[in-house]
């Protein structure tokens, strides 16, 4: 644009003379001025000059406009490349450094003027050298965007993780290629220390035997981490990720459990943790604990869990179990053993030591006569023949001594014909146990015994039967009576004594089970079963 001030408006007039007078000079060398045409021909050029000047003039204001806009955007570029808070630089095709922003200086630490014609390289890790190689020649062959990380050095500090964006335009020699550089220090260490938790989280759960499951609700698929592919003897691509296909791992005895329970904890957003029992792909049994609890993403809802492998734990807890019971019955056998062996002494010193003395004083008294004896003596063998059935009865009660020399048919017999009077009868019926070892004899003798003295104390009737079979390893005993049995409200409680508890003590001995049904009038019967040893 033209300026409008007094020189420019002098120097203006100055060439317009000049023009007018140049072209009067032209017409007058042509005598051109000798007619009047010819000097309105020359005013016609004139006004023509005139308006080409202001034509010319137009363009200027135009040229001054688009430089004025060039002005704008380049100060503008200006602001963008040099102010961006990531660093911006430009390299020819041999990684020589032909501009760069004041971020990109800072970065590097290294001052502008520096910069320029220094190989970026120079500022790359020994150890990413090939990374930012491989990234220079794929922008140099590719013309889409190419992107690395990699260690640059800060000058005097140490390095830092970059992220460079690239890409080339031009052809050949004139190819320039425009990066970008981010300082990613605080994301790559905040990976890091992810990794390392990972790293540290996935140790801890392999030390606890423990593995990570997931259930995506929406589509029902299970995701099984390392662990429990290893835990369920599943390799690479085994499992189809099928729920169903994960419930068929576990016992089916308790697969409905499991099922319905993981259900409700899903349904109902609770906590879900149970212990159950599962057989692997090659059929081993093994135990695992299972807990989980649902997780809120960003679009979907997921149960997440741990699943940990307590065989080891479960079978000590077994073994803990079978010893404590191992040890009760030992207790109980010792016990009972005890028992018998009290009974046993006083048994042989009722029958050894005041039986054999009560005979003898009977024996003696037989030897004496006389008239005014004669009654004293009746009496007295009377009484001595009741001592020696008392002493007897109670031996036999004590301690049997029939069933080590008969068996168990023939010691129930003879209990039954002692207790059987004209008020009360005993039956007794026995099949297939003639061969049993002793100490399981006497337990079934106490435990028969301990019932009928029951029935013939409390039930007020006067039949008993007994029966006693074995079929494979298990012994049945039922004892019934005809006595008034049980009232309603007595039915309802628990029987108990010490003699119930005597016999339950015995039966824990060998696996047993006891059944009592009664009722009113309706007599009572009690149902035994015994596993006897294989």
């Amino acid at each position: 644009m033209l300026n409008t001030d007094g020189n420019n408006a002098g120097g203006k007039k100055d060439v317009l003379e000049k023009l007018r007078q140049k072209a009067e000079d032209l017409l007058l060398s042509k005598n051109i001025l000798a007619g009047k045409s010819d000097v309105i021909q020359a005013h016609q050029l004139f006004h023509e000059l005139q308006i080409h000047q202001l034509e010319l003039e137009m363009q200027n204001d135009e040229l001054n406009i688009v430089a004025e806009e060039l002005e704008i955007q380049k100060n503008k570029f200006f602001s963008l490349f040099e102010l961006a808070p990531v660093g911006y630089l430009i390299l020819n095709n041999k990684t020589i450094i032909s501009d760069i922003n004041s971020t990109g200086s800072r970065l590097l630490g290294v001052r502008k003027p520096l910069l320029y014609s220094k190989p970026l390289p120079s500022f790359v890790h020994a150890d990413d050298i090939n990374i930012f190689y491989s990234f220079f020649r794929r922008m140099l062959s590719l013309d889409t965007e190419q992107n690395c990380q990699l260690r640059l050095f800060r000058s005097g500090q140490s390095a830092f993780y970059a992220q460079l964006n690239g890409i080339c335009i031009g052809e050949n020699a004139r190819q320039s290629c425009y990066v970008t550089i981010s300082d990613i220090t605080e994301k790559k260490e905040a990976e890091l220390q992810l990794k390392n938790v990972q790293r540290r989280l996935e140790v801890a759960l392999n030390a606890s035997l423990t593995g990570i499951w997931e259930i995506d609700i929406q589509s029902g698929q299970v995701y099984l981490d390392n662990f429990c592919h290893l835990l369920f003897g599943l390799v690479s691509d085994d499992f189809d990720g099928k729920y169903a296909s994960f419930l068929a791992f576990v016992d089916e005895a308790e697969r409905e459990n499991v099922d319905s329970t993981l259900r409700v904890a899903i349904v109902r957003e609770t906590d879900f943790n149970i212990e159950f029992s599962i057989h692997t792909r090659d059929k081993v049994h093994k135990y695992v604990n299972a807990r989980g609890k649902i997780v809120y993403g960003d679009e979907d809802r997921r149960f997440t869990g741990t699943i940990t492998d307590i065989t080891e734990r479960k079978k000590m807890e077994l073994e803990t179990r079978q010893l404590k019971e191992d040890q009760q019955q030992q207790i109980t056998e010792a016990a009972l053993q005890a028992e018998e062996n009290a009974r046993r002494n006083i048994s042989e010193s009722l029958h050894d030591s005041i039986g054999q003395t009560l005979y003898a004083i009977r024996l003696n008294l037989q030897h004496l006569h006389g008239s005014e004896a004669e009654a004293y003596l009746k009496q007295a063998e009377q009484l001595l023949d009741q001592c020696i059935r008392d002493v007897r009865n109670l031996s036999f009660e004590l301690a049997p001594a029939i069933l080590k020399d008969f068996g168990l048919t023939a010691t129930l017999q003879e209990m039954a014909n002692r207790l059987s009077n004209k008020d009360l009868a005993i039956n007794v019926q026995t099949n297939g146990i003639a061969r049993l070892e002793m100490n399981l004899m006497i337990n079934i003798y106490r435990i028969v015994q301990e019932l009928v003295n029951n029935s013939v104390k409390h039930s007020g009737g006067n039949l008993v039967n007994i029966s006693l079979f074995k079929k494979g390893h298990t012994i049945h005993i039922e004892v019934t009576d005809n006595g008034k049995g049980f009232t309603p409200e007595k039915k309802k409680q628990k029987p108990n004594g010490s003699g119930l508890s005597s016999i339950r003590n015995r039966l824990t001995l060998y696996q047993g089970m006891m059944e009592i049904e009664s009722g009113a009038e309706k007599g009572t019967r009690v149902v035994i079963k015994m596993k006897q040893s294989e």
